[in-house]
């Protein structure tokens, strides 16, 4: 069991969460699980929406009411795009919904998708007018230069090897082209108190303080942006409370304590006290090749 990023054997334990075991490099920092899947085991467990055996994947119903909630957020993403290239063809990488499609097409750039959640799929065609793809990147088979966005919202900690879909984006890429990528990024010291779930086996990597700049060297990227946030402050807020997850449980405790006077500022107050070490971050990253 290598390490993705730099290819180190060691591997530090940490702990387990659904019968699974999450560790860490030493050497690059890159958390990962001792059990990655391999390639048509990640796509039954698409196609059947369950991992790690009876863990449920985010129903497509869902997934679009919490894009609509985080709207704000997806549009900050289109913006961060512009910044760097302000037009062209966008491939977005686990589409989702397909609400980060729309703003992008409404942003003036055609626009393409992956999803490999067949309802997701559906839904994110019909609303986009996009083709939207069920296949990996690699699977797909473009040719080279053909994009000059390609964006992965929360998609790293999926992917199977990192290090083989850098590559193929590279690839895709056309000259002076971007990929805007947010996902999970852990500071020294990650516990399982960390993060109220780390929901392993749906989630496979998640990035150390150095790993995205060992990957950047081994890769020949370029870091034009890194931005992160403290995920507890990120979490308890007003959108979180709206946002449905797996738990119906944990779903109707949202909704009471949104309904009621000051619940929010109290949970807040409490939960950032008890997770005030965290180590997690939500970092954002626009790469590109040199």
């Amino acid at each position: 069991m290598r390490c993705d990023c730099c290819g180190s054997a060691d591997w530090t334990p940490l702990f387990s969460e659904n019968g699974i075991r999450l560790g860490q490099c030493p050497r690059c920092d890159l958390l990962y699980i001792d059990d990655i899947p391999e390639p048509q085991r990640r796509m039954t467990e698409m196609e059947a929406g369950h991992y790690a055996g009876t863990q449920e994947i985010v129903a497509a119903d869902k997934q679009s009411q919490s894009e609509l909630i985080l709207r704000s957020r997806f549009q900050g993403f289109v913006d961060l795009a512009r910044e760097h290239t302000p037009s062209g063809r966008w491939l977005d990488i686990g589409c989702g919904a397909g609400l980060l499609l729309g703003l992008a097409r409404d942003a003036s750039y055609e626009i393409e998708g992956i999803e490999l959640s067949a309802d997701r799929m559906r839904i994110a065609a019909q609303q986009t007018g996009a083709t939207v793809h069920g296949l990996p990147v690699e699977d797909v088979g473009y040719p080279d230069d053909s994009f000059d966005v390609i964006s992965m919202i929360n998609v790293f900690s999926h992917l199977i090897s990192p290090t083989e879909t850098f590559r193929e984006l590279a690839r895709i890429l056309r000259p002076g082209g971007i990929v805007v990528m947010a996902t999970g990024e852990m500071t020294a010291g990650a516990q399982k108190g960390d993060m109220l779930h780390w929901n392993l086996g749906d989630h496979l990597h998640f990035l150390g303080d150095r790993t995205m700049a060992e990957y950047a060297e081994r890769l020949d990227l370029a870091v034009l942006h890194h931005e992160r946030t403290w995920l507890p402050d990120e979490m308890f807020s007003r959108e979180w409370l709206r946002v449905r997850g797996r738990s119906k449980a944990k779903n109707a405790l949202k909704s009471t304590v949104n309904r009621t006077p000051g619940g929010l500022a109290l949970m807040r107050a409490v939960m950032l006290r008890r997770q005030a070490d965290s180590s997690a971050h939500s970092g954002v990253f626009v790469l590109a090749p040199r």
